[in-house]
């Protein structure tokens, strides 16, 4: 019995009980499984309960009769087969129930072998619809062209996929020949073996280079095979085919991408190679061809990578080889490589694993020449024999230097506290300087005095003659050098003069920076400008030692005590000069100064590139008396002032950090507001 009969339901339907218990017994001697109804309502409830294969149906039966039951199947689709049994001999009976779809029609008493032979086929035959039916919906549903000829190549049959690539509808292909997709790309010869091929009984696989409907061209991989009939004549052909215009343009690309990737990998100034587990070379450069004087030959008949080193390497050579197929770190990269002429010449080389879907496949590297770099390292060493003489000499001029940049940090510090007196002494300078310009005059007045004198003496001298008292008054001005005094006074006092300007010059200078507002009074105060007049007062500290970079953005008025500020500043500018200096590098550091604000606060960040502050001593940097500076360098208050100021007096912050890139960043932040209480309403100095 075929599989598909192995498991089949009869469903018997007839109101005799009699007659269906016995077509019943038949059915399950037959090999079936028999299901049984009474009547035709039954009947369609089984049908709907039930997956049924095939229907013995009585046509006369009360409430509902077969007729009835036949026209509901009907009406709902029903595929399985029916077959009647009826106890008269009515033909146009049998005939109606043939027409609205019946297998067969047979009479009661039902003979089992004629039921045998009727079920049996009626099954087979089911069965080869339902076959008929899937292979239909493969070869409609099919994502490949599917299309049958017939020996001339005259199309009969074209699936939708033919329809949806070609762009022709199915009544449009059907009768034409399969030159109604020539694209004209193939010449005869081609087709006059693709037909010798296919005529002579065999399967034909290539590819075609087609044209649509619309004109637009198309690759098409096709297998094309004979039908032969019952005679093994060729009925029809079959061609099955694919469309493969994107995995073409995708081969195109690829091909393309690689012919890319050889040429700049040809460009790269290092060879570059492949190797497999084994060590043998799969690919290389231009460069590798010629940095070891191999040819593509060569390679093509096979390079071990082991003959591109000095026999002397090759066992360390081939113990990394495992250990980087193994993913074992090892330390020795540099070897001594070995051309095809059999020079040698130092080499890098850099690995890593070729690895695809988890599995090491090769090994992927690159390859540097180090002949330069070995000669220059003989001629360092050669150099390095002559520096010791050298450092010493440059030693005791180092000593020099370091004794004058102490003296002239010396001269800043002094410098810092005649910014602090400037204020002080402008008074007493102006009031020297006036009453100096009155001593002039009077100095003037008491020399045309004394000319008068001189003349009256001469008078009296002429008239008279000289007495005791003009002899001894002509000594004393002998012994005075008044003449001399009389000549040299003007230039002393032209002298006087340029010192006395010159020192109001530098007081005014100072001014801006020196200017003292009460200790708790706060004005608006430019921060950008307080910024610029210590970068003056403190160049004397970094301008041997750092750039200074400045991004002073535009600022609102700040309300603060503006010499408290500054002197927050120039300790932060000189701290960081310091440290900076401390390094003694061969070049200048860098200082950035950034100024900006948001709408609470004004933001001053600080910034140099000098060797940091290590985390222990960060907490501590506030702290009074705490230095790190030697002994007479630094008092340790700088920072604990300037903490004071910041958070104490102007309910701000300021914050240390040193990022990871190195240097240390002092970050002030100043509040916009303060309360009526904390400071006056005054315009800024």
């Amino acid at each position: 019995m075929p599989a598909s009969e192995e498991n089949a339901k009869v469903l018997v339907v007839d109101d005799s009980d009699l007659i269906r218990i016995s077509t019943a017994h038949i059915v399950k001697k037959l090999g079936y499984e028999p299901l049984v109804a009474d009547n035709g309502e039954s009947c369609i409830e089984m049908l709907n309960s039930h997956d049924v294969s095939l229907l013995l149906l009585d046509i006369h039966m009360p409430k509902k009769s077969g007729m009835e039951v036949l026209s509901y199947l009907q009406e709902h689709h029903f595929s399985l087969p029916v077959i009647m049994i009826s106890g008269s001999s009515d033909i146009e009976q049998a005939i109606e129930s043939l027409k609205m779809g019946a297998y067969e029609f047979l009479l009661k008493p039902i003979d089992p072998d004629r039921l045998a032979v009727t079920i049996k086929n009626a099954l087979s035959e089911q069965a080869l619809r339902e076959q008929v039916k899937l292979f239909s919906a493969a070869t409609i549903q099919s994502p490949l062209s599917i299309v049958i000829t017939d020996p001339m190549g005259k199309i009969e049959y074209v699936n939708p996929s033919f329809t949806a690539v070609s762009g022709y509808t199915e009544e449009e292909a059907k009768g034409k020949g399969m030159q109604l997709l020539s694209s004209g790309k193939h010449n005869a010869k081609f087709y006059g073996r693709f037909w010798k091929t296919i005529a002579s009984g065999k399967v034909w696989e290539g590819e075609f280079i087609n044209r649509k409907k619309n004109g637009e061209l198309f690759w098409e991989f096709a297998t094309v095979s004979p039908i032969t009939d019952h005679s093994g004549k060729i009925s029809h052909f079959l061609g099955i085919k694919q469309d493969i215009t994107q995995r073409k343009k995708e081969k195109e690309a690829l091909a393309e991408s690689e012919k890319r990737f050889q040429e700049l990998a040809d460009l790269l100034p290092q060879p570059v190679f492949e190797c497999d587990p084994t060590g043998m070379i799969t690919y290389t450069n231009r460069l590798g061809f010629e940095l070891f004087g191999y040819t593509n030959e060569d390679f093509e008949q096979g390079v071990s990578c082991l003959s591109l080193f000095a026999p002397g390497e090759r066992e360390r050579v081939r113990q990394n080889i495992e250990s980087r197929l193994k993913g074992v770190p090892f330390e020795t990269h540099e070897y001594s490589a070995l051309k095809s002429d059999g020079t040698t010449f130092p080499i890098l080389v850099f690995t890593s694993r070729i690895i695809r879907d988890g599995k090491t496949v090769g090994i992927r590297g690159i390859v540097l020449d180090i002949t330069a770099r070995r000669q220059i390292e003989e001629k360092l060493q050669h150099l390095n024999q002559t520096l010791e003489q050298k450092v010493e000499e440059r030693t005791k001029e180092l000593a020099k230097t370091h004794h004058q940049m102490v003296l002239q940090e010396k001269l800043a510090s002094i410098g810092q506290l005649a910014a602090g007196l400037a204020h002080e002494l402008n008074n007493p300078i102006n009031f020297v300087r006036i009453n100096f310009a009155a001593l002039q005059e009077d100095i003037e007045d008491l020399q045309s005095i004394l000319e008068s004198y001189r003349d009256a003496v001469k008078k009296i001298e002429i008239l008279h003659g000289v007495d005791d008292n003009l002899k001894q008054l002509h000594r004393k001005e002998g012994d005075l050098s008044i003449d001399s005094l009389l000549e040299d006074i003007p230039k002393i006092f032209s002298e006087s003069k340029n010192g006395f300007d010159r020192i109001t010059t530098i007081i005014e200078s100072m001014r801006n920076f020196s200017f003292r507002h009460a200790a708790n009074e706060m004005v608006s105060f430019d921060i950008n400008r307080g910024i610029r007049d210590t970068l003056v007062i403190a160049r004397n500290e970094y301008r041997y030692y750092a750039e200074v970079e400045t991004d002073l953005e535009e600022l609102p008025p700040v309300p603060c005590n503006p010499e408290q500020i500054n002197q927050v500043f120039l300790n932060l500018v000189i701290n960081s000069a310091h440290a900076i200096a401390s390094q003694r590098r061969s070049s200048k550091g860098i200082i950035k100064i950034h100024s900006w604000h948001d709408n609470e606060r004004v933001y001053c960040s600080i910034t140099d590139d000098g060797p940091g502050i290590p985390e222990d001593i960060m907490r501590r940097i506030f702290e009074p008396f705490f230095t790190t500076k030697e002994p007479g360098k630094g008092t340790g208050l700088g920072l604990s002032i300037s903490f004071d100021i910041i958070v104490q007096k102007h309910n701000g912050k300021i914050d240390a950090a040193c990022p990871p890139e190195g240097g240390t960043v002092f970050t002030i932040m100043l509040p916009l507001k303060q309360t009526a209480s904390d400071w006056t309403h005054e315009g800024q100095e």
